[in-house]
């Protein structure tokens, strides 16, 4: 007899016992299980809750939350009850003991006819802790994509000013030729003003050029590829979008691919970022596609969605620093992606794809 026929086949051990194999299946099972009464009691908690926390069996049943979790018991307490008030299941991540993380499913349960809450919380503190860390990231790279817009506007502004500057000290030093003796004195006054304000415009412009750069360096793009997905992965593709669907994210990248120009950092955080425009595009779920191919001088990637598309109107601004058709949005993202793809001399366009969605397109010099 197999090991596999004694697991397959209950009949083949003589334990048929239905509470048998329920226990085996709780003890077993890689996630936090618990049951609740109406009132909040626990009435079931399965093995992996106990050891996990340390706390022992006897002290879970009949306890309530905040009982147990006096700071974050009324938090489980409230979430408990919506799922008795509207009989259908809740899914949210609980900040649990220790800064862990908890995906859980509650969902309504009735036993002897009177209702109960289940629940089954699975450990996902290391995938929140990716998805924290890319946002600090990516909240970083805004603001420096912000400075830089602002910078842009600054620099254009201060050139400005030099010019007219510039201009006013000549038609100062004609002046002080013809004046004479009589205005001397207030022509050198408005002089030294106007050379104090150049001097002032030199400084913004020092200022707003000076940016640490990421070194340029030759890349293997796949690589690059995979550790932009990995970054936003449990993101795009293991939690709802705002309306539930799902996300499936669809990759082919040839593995032959020469290397190419690169900042390594900011071309993951352009990749990242586009993929979480295209979950957000789908409200509804759909497919994601980043496919990539090689062409004469540059190795071109493209992100595709299968949303709502770009309207035609919106594509002259698109890569507009501080434009964004969302209500919440910064209207950097793509500001930033123009620049760092400008700045590796490289490419990027939109396109509209048919029968829907869209394609943001990159192209990366070839680093030979």
């Amino acid at each position: 007899m197999s090991r596999k026929d004694e697991i397959t086949n209950p009949q083949l051990t003589g334990r048929d016992d239905p509470e048998h194999f329920f226990s085996l299946l709780m003890g077993n099972l890689p996630a936090r299980i618990w049951i609740k009464d109406a009132i909040g009691r626990y009435v079931f908690v399965n093995s992996r809750l106990t050891s996990e926390l340390g706390i022992e069996q006897e002290k879970w049943i009949g306890a309530r939350d905040e009982e147990l979790f006096p700071t974050i018991g009324q938090v489980y307490w409230r979430k408990d009850q919506q799922v008795l008030a509207s009989g259908d299941p809740l899914v949210s991540t609980d900040q649990v003991e220790r800064g862990k993380s908890l995906f859980v499913v509650r969902f309504p349960l009735a036993i002897d006819g009177k209702d109960h809450v289940g629940a089954v919380g699975v450990e996902t503190t290391e995938q929140m802790s990716a998805l924290i860390g890319f946002f600090h990231l990516r909240d970083e790279l805004f603001r420096n994509e912000r400075l830089r817009a602002i910078g842009e506007m600054a620099s254009g502004l201060a050139h400005d000013l030099r010019n007219i500057l510039n201009s006013s000290s000549l038609r100062l030093n004609i002046l002080r030729a013809k004046a004479g003796v009589d205005f001397a004195e207030d022509v050198d006054a408005l002089a030294r003003t106007v050379n104090a304000a150049a001097e002032r415009v030199r400084g913004l412009q020092e200022f707003v050029n000076e940016r640490p750069q990421e070194n340029l360096e030759s890349c293997n793009l796949a690589i690059l590829i995979a550790e932009a997905v990995e970054m936003v992965d449990y993101l795009i593709q293991k939690t709802p979008t705002v309306k539930g669907g799902a996300v499936k994210l669809e990759l082919d990248i040839p593995p032959s691919l020469p290397k190419v120009w690169a900042f390594p950092n900011q071309v993951k955080h352009v990749i990242a970022n586009l993929l979480i425009n295209g979950r957000e595009a789908m409200p509804e779920g759909g497919n994601l596609f980043i496919e990539s191919r090689l062409l004469a001088d540059t190795v071109e990637v493209a992100l595709k969605d299968e949303g709502t598309g770009i309207p035609e109107e919106v594509f002259p601004k698109l890569f507009e620093p501080f434009f964004t058709t969302k209500d919440l949005g910064t209207g950097l993202g793509l500001s930033m992606a123009h620049d760092v793809m400008t700045r590796l001399n490289g490419r990027i366009r939109a396109e509209n794809r048919s029968p829907a969605g869209a394609a943001i397109i990159l192209n990366f010099p070839i680093a030979e």
